[in-house]
Protein backbone atom coordinates (compact mmCIF):
# COMPACT_ATOMS: atom_id res chain seq x y z
CA UNK A 1 0.00 0.00 0.00
CA UNK A 2 2.62 2.29 0.71
CA UNK A 3 4.06 1.68 -2.77
CA UNK A 4 1.13 2.34 -4.57
CA UNK A 5 0.49 6.14 -2.65
CA UNK A 6 3.93 6.70 -3.56
CA UNK A 7 3.12 6.21 -6.81
CA UNK A 8 -0.58 7.77 -6.64
CA UNK A 9 1.18 11.16 -5.35
CA UNK A 10 3.88 11.18 -8.08
CA UNK A 11 6.49 11.01 -5.17
CA UNK A 12 8.51 8.28 -7.16
CA UNK A 13 9.09 10.48 -9.88
CA UNK A 14 10.12 13.44 -7.74
CA UNK A 15 12.35 11.15 -6.26
CA UNK A 16 14.32 10.20 -9.32
CA UNK A 17 13.94 13.89 -10.93
CA UNK A 18 15.61 14.79 -8.09
CA UNK A 19 18.26 12.01 -8.15
CA UNK A 20 18.92 13.24 -11.82
CA UNK A 21 18.82 17.37 -11.16
CA UNK A 22 21.77 15.87 -8.21
CA UNK A 23 23.69 14.37 -10.75
CA UNK A 24 23.68 17.40 -13.34
CA UNK A 25 24.34 19.51 -10.65
CA UNK A 26 27.60 17.49 -9.77
CA UNK A 27 28.56 17.16 -13.39
CA UNK A 28 28.04 21.19 -13.29
CA UNK A 29 30.16 21.49 -10.58
CA UNK A 30 32.83 19.47 -11.95
CA UNK A 31 32.97 21.46 -15.38
CA UNK A 32 32.63 25.20 -13.60
CA UNK A 33 35.37 24.00 -11.35
CA UNK A 34 37.56 23.13 -14.64
CA UNK A 35 36.53 26.38 -16.37
CA UNK A 36 37.57 28.14 -13.13
CA UNK A 37 41.22 26.91 -13.43
CA UNK A 38 41.56 27.50 -17.50
CA UNK A 39 40.43 31.26 -16.60
CA UNK A 40 42.68 31.74 -13.60
CA UNK A 41 45.29 30.05 -15.96
CA UNK A 42 44.22 32.50 -19.13
CA UNK A 43 44.58 36.04 -16.07
CA UNK A 44 47.80 34.80 -15.42
CA UNK A 45 48.87 34.81 -19.14
CA UNK A 46 47.50 38.16 -19.94
CA UNK A 47 49.05 39.70 -17.07
CA UNK A 48 52.13 38.43 -18.00
CA UNK A 49 52.02 39.76 -21.42
CA UNK A 50 53.06 43.46 -22.37
CA UNK A 51 50.61 44.03 -25.06
CA UNK A 52 47.68 46.16 -24.33
CA UNK A 53 44.62 47.13 -26.38
CA UNK A 54 44.45 50.98 -25.90
CA UNK A 55 41.36 52.63 -25.94
CA UNK A 56 39.80 53.42 -28.83
CA UNK A 57 40.32 56.78 -30.42
CA UNK A 58 37.07 59.32 -31.06
CA UNK A 59 35.81 59.91 -34.85
CA UNK A 60 37.25 63.88 -35.69
CA UNK A 61 35.80 64.56 -38.91
CA UNK A 62 37.07 67.74 -39.34
CA UNK A 63 40.57 65.90 -39.86
CA UNK A 64 38.18 65.05 -43.55
CA UNK A 65 36.22 68.03 -44.15
CA UNK A 66 39.17 71.00 -44.62
CA UNK A 67 36.42 73.08 -46.55
CA UNK A 68 32.93 72.99 -47.16
CA UNK A 69 32.50 75.71 -49.92
CA UNK A 70 32.44 72.98 -52.50
CA UNK A 71 31.65 75.70 -55.36
CA UNK A 72 35.12 77.67 -54.60
CA UNK A 73 36.78 74.79 -54.43
CA UNK A 74 35.65 73.64 -58.14
CA UNK A 75 35.90 77.27 -59.53
CA UNK A 76 40.05 77.19 -58.03
CA UNK A 77 40.39 73.88 -59.69
CA UNK A 78 38.95 75.25 -63.26
CA UNK A 79 40.96 78.26 -63.22
CA UNK A 80 44.41 76.41 -62.19
CA UNK A 81 43.65 74.20 -65.71
CA UNK A 82 42.99 74.94 -69.25
CA UNK A 83 39.44 74.84 -70.36
CA UNK A 84 37.20 76.36 -73.02
CA UNK A 85 34.41 78.49 -71.96
CA UNK A 86 31.94 79.85 -74.17
CA UNK A 87 32.46 83.36 -73.35
CA UNK A 88 36.45 82.76 -74.27
CA UNK A 89 35.70 81.63 -77.53
CA UNK A 90 32.69 84.61 -78.22
CA UNK A 91 35.81 86.83 -77.11
CA UNK A 92 38.21 84.78 -79.26
CA UNK A 93 35.86 84.35 -82.43
CA UNK A 94 34.92 88.67 -81.51
CA UNK A 95 38.77 89.51 -81.54
CA UNK A 96 39.48 87.86 -84.96
CA UNK A 97 36.91 88.45 -87.09
CA UNK A 98 37.16 92.15 -86.10
CA UNK A 99 41.21 92.47 -86.20
CA UNK A 100 40.31 90.90 -89.76
CA UNK A 101 37.87 93.76 -90.75
CA UNK A 102 39.65 96.59 -89.15
CA UNK A 103 43.37 94.95 -90.72
CA UNK A 104 44.50 97.91 -93.11
CA UNK A 105 45.99 94.87 -95.11
CA UNK A 106 42.47 93.05 -95.86
CA UNK A 107 42.68 95.02 -98.86
CA UNK A 108 46.01 93.52 -100.25
CA UNK A 109 44.58 90.01 -98.99
CA UNK A 110 41.53 90.61 -100.80
CA UNK A 111 43.39 91.21 -104.04
CA UNK A 112 45.53 88.74 -103.76
CA UNK A 113 43.03 85.98 -102.89
CA UNK A 114 41.22 87.73 -106.21
CA UNK A 115 43.92 87.28 -108.41
CA UNK A 116 44.64 83.73 -107.60
CA UNK A 117 41.80 82.34 -108.07
CA UNK A 118 41.19 84.51 -111.28
CA UNK A 119 38.12 86.11 -109.23
CA UNK A 120 38.10 89.03 -111.50
CA UNK A 121 37.69 86.99 -114.44
CA UNK A 122 34.89 84.61 -113.73
CA UNK A 123 32.96 87.33 -112.48
CA UNK A 124 33.29 89.81 -115.27
CA UNK A 125 32.49 86.62 -117.60
CA UNK A 126 29.41 85.77 -115.66
CA UNK A 127 28.33 89.40 -115.75
CA UNK A 128 28.94 89.92 -119.34
CA UNK A 129 26.88 87.09 -120.10
CA UNK A 130 23.79 88.53 -117.76
CA UNK A 131 24.29 91.99 -118.10
CA UNK A 132 25.39 94.27 -121.28
CA UNK A 133 27.24 96.44 -119.14
CA UNK A 134 30.51 94.89 -118.02
CA UNK A 135 31.81 95.77 -114.59
CA UNK A 136 35.07 97.18 -113.86
CA UNK A 137 37.90 95.76 -111.99
CA UNK A 138 36.77 98.22 -108.72
CA UNK A 139 33.39 97.47 -108.67
CA UNK A 140 34.23 94.03 -109.30
CA UNK A 141 36.63 94.04 -106.29
CA UNK A 142 34.32 96.27 -104.39
CA UNK A 143 31.80 93.49 -104.58
CA UNK A 144 34.03 90.72 -103.69
CA UNK A 145 35.04 92.73 -100.22
CA UNK A 146 30.74 93.11 -99.44
CA UNK A 147 30.27 89.50 -99.98
CA UNK A 148 33.45 87.99 -98.03
CA UNK A 149 32.93 90.55 -95.28
CA UNK A 150 29.12 89.11 -95.02
CA UNK A 151 29.93 85.54 -95.26
CA UNK A 152 32.08 86.64 -91.92
CA UNK A 153 29.69 88.54 -90.12
CA UNK A 154 27.34 85.36 -90.68
CA UNK A 155 29.73 83.01 -89.39
CA UNK A 156 30.64 85.10 -86.61
CA UNK A 157 27.00 85.57 -85.73
CA UNK A 158 26.19 82.00 -86.28
CA UNK A 159 28.97 80.86 -83.97
CA UNK A 160 27.88 83.52 -81.63
CA UNK A 161 24.48 82.25 -81.18
CA UNK A 162 25.56 78.29 -81.32
CA UNK A 163 27.61 79.39 -78.00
Amino acid sequence: MKKLIIKLLGLNTLVSELNTLKNEVLVLADENKELKKCLADLEVVVANTECKVNDLEEFDSSQFVSEDDVNDRIESYLNDNDYATTSYVDDEIESKVSDAIDDADIDSKIESAIEDLDIEEKVRDLFNDASPAPMSEEAIKEEVSKAIAEVLSKAYDHLKKQG
